[in-house]
């Protein structure tokens, strides 16, 4: 795993990946390092832009888990490509530049006040870092940095808030685990269902009569992560062209993480592989979330079964504070 955490000078980019790569056993690297030559005082000498690609480039490739901290804005644009994930980080601007001033007393103490030259080059940096959020700024900015961000292809994380070092973890951590769970996913076939694979199925069904109907001499692809199984679909076959998906489920604490999407990529798949032109799936008119996905999925509404889940279901079903009384069926072309 490659992980980038940048922002604005102050919002915590190094004391994070620190932390981060102590907690994960991961290196940890920073651009300031490379950007910057060694000098008496730091932050004085830039690297020529070859040399520190190279640098950083040597040092990257060395390591299979890595955080770095920092930009690399106009860094050569390869780079762009390297990273697993790529964390934002924003602070309030009071708040950060509070943050950079207190951090430079403590580092050069009397001497920005006895040392005209330091005196000097803090005021410098201090006016610098406070023009980030600013519009139009022409160095190292919000602006650049978002622009930048939103042209990655790499999945990011943005905290962009004033939250303790523990709460970035967290949530950094569980993106971590999210992504490590769509790089690990693997489907199989299963004939028989256990419990726990019923209990997945009765999340989208509730009928266990209405489920055993459907599952007998069917195809039940169940999605594991690390032995787990954390989603499951059912293909029913209805005619030589078309085949339906008759339940799709994903278990709850893997919800919201795009898994909904793995699942329908696949169903769709081992329907072209066994020949089949058009793929179909239904749901109820109190889906809502589910009826978004299919959509998004390119899945188009195409009939309509009026009063299904009253007449076939024995209880009553409320799913988003809406009485779910109809099947919508929609398909897709494969």
């Amino acid at each position: 795993m490659k992980i980038m955490i940048f922002g604005a000078s102050g919002s915590g980019t190094t004391t994070l990946a620190q932390r981060l790569s102590i907690e994960r056993g991961f290196s940890h690297l920073d651009t300031d390092d490379y950007y910057w030559l060694k000098s008496e005082i730091p932050f004085e000498l830039k690297r020529e832009p070859k040399e520190r690609d190279e640098l950083f480039s040597n040092d990257f490739k060395q390591y299979e888990n890595i955080v770095v901290s920092g930009s690399i804005l106009n860094w050569n644009a390869q780079f762009n490509n390297y990273f697993d994930l790529v964390v934002f980080l924003w602070i309030p601007p009071a708040v950060r530049i509070t943050r950079l001033i207190k951090r430079e007393e403590e580092r050069y103490g009397e001497l920005l006040i006895t040392d005209e030259y330091h005196k000097k080059k803090y005021t410098e940096f201090i006016k610098w870092a406070s023009g980030y959020d600013q519009p139009g700024f022409p160095s190292r900015s919000f602006e650049l940095h978002t622009q930048w961000l939103n042209k990655l292809q790499t999945p990011t994380l943005k905290l962009e808030s004033d939250i303790t070092i523990e709460e970035r973890l967290r949530l950094v951590n569980e993106k971590i685990e999210h992504l490590s769970i769509h790089q690990e996913l693997a489907f199989t076939e299963k004939n028989e269902i256990n419990r726990t694979l019923y209990d997945l199925l009765l999340s989208a069904d509730p009928s266990i009569e209405v489920i055993n109907s459907y599952t007998h001499n069917n195809q039940i692809f169940v999605a594991l992560y690390r032995t787990k199984i954390v989603g499951a679909f059912v293909l029913l076959p209805l005619n030589k062209s078309t085949i339906e998906i008759k339940n799709i489920a994903v278990k709850t604490q893997y919800q919201g993480i795009g898994l909904g999407k793995r699942l329908l990529e696949k169903a769709a798949t081992a329907s072209v592989a066994k020949g089949f032109k058009t793929l179909r799936i239904a749901t109820g008119n109190s889906s809502i979330g589910q009826l978004a996905l299919y959509q998004k999925g390119g899945f188009e509404l195409v009939g309509m079964n009026h009063n299904f889940f009253i007449d076939h279901y024995p209880h009553p079903i409320i799913e988003n504070g809406i009485r779910c009384k109809h099947l919508l069926i929609l398909e897709k072309s494969i």
